[in-house]
């Protein structure tokens, strides 16, 4: 008997958090929304800390792939934020 722990699928999760912080920066950069505490606490949780967290939930599903996309745009949101 196998004694792997599944897990969910955690790629819901990082999509949702790369396809809203990328619709709020892209509404910002439009112009059509100023930038403002809401959009950093999205870049820091859903863009930031949710991808992260769904990357790592990917690296224990054996999907390199979606590991490395993940966590690789999640920190790329923290440095944005941090900047």
């Amino acid at each position: 008997m196998d004694n792997k722990t599944a897990i969910a699928n955690p790629g819901p999760l990082g999509l949702l958090g790369f396809g809203m912080t990328t619709l709020l920066l892209n509404l910002h950069n439009g112009g059509l929304i100023p930038l403002s505490i809401v959009i950093v606490a999205v870049g820091f949780a859903l863009g930031g800390a949710a991808q992260i967290i769904a990357g790592v939930m990917e690296f224990k599903n054996n999907n390199l792939f979606g590991a490395t996309a993940f966590t690789a745009y999640g920190f790329f949101w923290w440095s944005l934020i941090l900047i």
